[in-house]
């Protein structure tokens, strides 16, 4: 064979093997962004969990309702370096804030994201509106923009999936009940 042919067979086989290997580390960058995906989840979940949060979630609910009706109380939210230990509804807020920001910058996939938390999100939102607006009068819209981030896609996509997103190629209970 002439030097020629070789040279084209090796340059193809050459060929071969960068594809192949650009398509494993393609197929490794897929898992290991999964994977991340993943642990940020159970990190954000594991944060919601803790009974420090779950207390100021509990008190954002209810103590604070009352509290934020008193023109005095918000007023406090437009002073500079609001202390987090006399005002723990704000961890609350932080706690949104942060995941929104991940999610705004793709960071964290907002659909799994959504599909676990959304509710939780609209409610912390709608409990904590009056001191976000009494903080942005001061200190502009930038003031918590990423919980009202999240909270805005938690209500889009409460609105796009009204019964929850169920696959629909996967039949409900009650139909595999039927079908016995």
């Amino acid at each position: 064979m002439a030097l020629e042919v070789w040279n084209t067979i090796f340059a193809g086989a050459t060929f071969a093997v960068i594809a192949a290997t650009a398509i494993a580390a393609l197929i490794q960058l897929r898992h290991l962004r999964a994977g991340n995906q993943l642990n940020a989840l159970l990190t954000f979940m594991q944060m919601w969990d803790k009974p420090d949060m779950q207390s100021h979630i509990s008190y954002t609910h209810t103590e604070l309702q009352p509290k934020l009706k008193d023109p005095a109380f918000l007023a406090q939210f437009r002073e500079p370096g609001v202390s987090r230990d006399e005002h723990p509804e704000l961890l609350v807020a932080d706690y949104w804030e942060q995941i929104g920001a991940y999610m705004k910058y793709d960071l964290v996939d907002a659909r799994p994201w959504l599909d676990v938390a959304a509710p939780q999100a609209i409610r912390a939102w709608n409990d904590l509106e009056p001191a976000i607006m009494s903080m942005r009068e001061r200190f502009g819209l930038a003031s918590f923009e990423n919980f009202e981030y999240i909270a805005v896609r938690a209500r889009q996509w409460i609105e796009r999936y009204p019964n929850g997103n169920y696959p629909a190629s996967v039949p409900r209970m009650n139909e595999m009940k039927r079908g016995t």
